[in-house]
C-alpha cells in the first residue's frame, strides 16, 4: 500500500478516520493524503459578488483549520501527510481523487445515522462506497 486517500469534515467520525488511517500508514509504510471538500457555490459569481468571495474566503479558512487538526492528529501516530482541498459534490470529488491521484485505499467517517437520516439528509459515507472504484473504509 503506497497512498491512502482520508476524507476531513471536521467530525470525530473523520478525526476517528484519520487514526485509522495513520495506523495503517504506519504499518504498511503509506503516506497519507488528507483531503476536505468545500461544497460549491450555488450562486453564479456576478450575482453578489463580494459576498461570495467572502463566503469562499471563509470556507477556505474552515477548510484549512480542519486539515491541520487532521495533520496533528496523524503526525502524533508519527505519520505525515499532503492535503487536497476541492470544490464540489464530497463523495464523487473524493471518488475521483482516489482514481486520479493512484490511491490504494479510501478512508471516510461515518456519523452513524440511521436508515431514515440517510435517505433524508444524504450520507457521503453511503455515497462514496458506492461511487469509488477503490476500496473504501468506513470508520464509526
Amino acid at each position: 500500500m503506497k497512498k491512502i486517500l482520508v476524507a476531513v469534515d471536521g467530525s470525530e467520525p473523520a478525526l476517528k478516520g484519520v487514526r485509522m488511517a495513520a495506523l495503517l500508514a504506519k504499518a504498511t509504510g503509506a503516506r497519507l493524503v488528507l483531503a476536505y471538500v468545500s461544497p460549491p457555490n450555488l450562486l453564479p459569481p456576478h450575482v453578489y459578488a463580494e459576498v461570495i468571495r467572502e463566503l469562499e474566503a471563509q470556507e477556505r479558512k474552515y477548510g484549512q483549520q480542519i486539515l491541520n487538526t487532521a495533520r496533528a492528529e496523524a503526525a502524533s501516530s508519527g505519520v505525515e501527510c499532503d492535503e487536497v482541498v476541492a470544490v464540489g459534490a464530497a463523495a464523487e470529488v473524493i471518488a475521483d481523487l482516489a482514481d486520479d491521484g493512484a490511491v490504494d485505499l479510501v478512508v471516510v467517517g461515518s456519523k452513524g445515522k440511521g436508515a431514515v437520516s440517510r435517505v433524508m439528509l444524504g450520507s457521503v459515507a453511503d455515497r462514496l462506497v458506492h461511487v469509488c472504484k477503490k476500496p473504501v473504509l468506513v470508520a464509526r
